[in-house]
């Protein structure tokens, strides 16, 4: 069986559930026409995910076009509200602490790859106050980087950033395009994550919310002997 000695993990809906723009919009907007711009903003977002998206767009560019596509002048402080009420929204799945700290404890390395349209600040704090920053040997925002999965550029500098070697790692994430497809650009072992039973999807291994860290601690053990530790943990 392959053994892994890194991990790399997408953020939104796969450690952690996100808002929903359009909802978070209505809160902090005064206006009749609030959910309609929300929804324009989450379809801009959505055509993002696509196999040629390499560069992360700016994120006010798109908040200014939905926002003039109803007449409305786009504020910066609107935009910072709406999008700290969109991370503020979320919850952490139940099994993604404990599975982060077992992951640490038995020495495998933690990259953080996520795509995100807003501040890279925003979501760090996010990250940090959700109590997951700890975690990770390496944090890596769209935003920041100005490349998209499923870019190589992406994977490339998420590689980079620890050292580690593509046959050695695994990209574990909710996305067959930005996820799954753009890993295998670079040779990475792919794990996608699914609340449909039987999905058809290109990536190594297929888990739901019930298994991961019962299979992801089973890919990255090797020979650490930290299987037993982990089933006590685990109770």
């Amino acid at each position: 069986m392959r053994m892994y000695d890194t991990v790399i993990f997408d953020y939104g809906n796969t450690l952690c559930e996100m808002g929903n723009l359009s909802n978070s919009l209505k809160v902090v907007l005064e206006s009749k026409c609030a959910e309609q711009i929300g929804h324009s903003i989450e379809r801009s977002i959505k055509e993002l995910y696509s196999p040629n998206q390499v560069e992360q767009p700016r994120w006010i560019d798109i908040w200014e076009k939905s926002f003039n596509e109803y007449g409305l002048t786009f504020e910066l402080s609107i935009g910072l509200e709406h999008l700290n009420h969109f991370v503020d929204s979320g919850y952490l799945y139940n099994y993604s602490l404990p599975l982060l700290s077992s992951l640490q404890k038995q020495g495998t390395k933690l990259i953080l790859l996520s795509n995100v349209t807003g501040p890279t600040e925003v979501f760090q704090r996010d990250l940090s106050e959700r109590g997951l920053a700890k975690y990770f040997d390496s944090i890596i925002w769209s935003s920041e980087i100005g490349f998209r999965k499923p870019s190589r550029e992406a994977f490339e500098i998420a590689l980079e950033s620890t050292g580690s070697m593509s046959s050695n790692t695994i990209m574990v994430g909710d996305n067959e395009i930005a996820d799954v497809c753009g890993a295998e650009l670079v040779g990475i072992s792919t794990m996608l994550i699914s609340d449909v039973e039987s999905i058809e999807s290109r990536a190594n291994h297929v888990v739901n919310r019930t298994n991961i860290t019962r299979e992801l601690i089973r890919l990255t053990n090797a020979s650490r002997g930290t299987v037993n530790a982990w089933r006590f943990q685990s109770h």
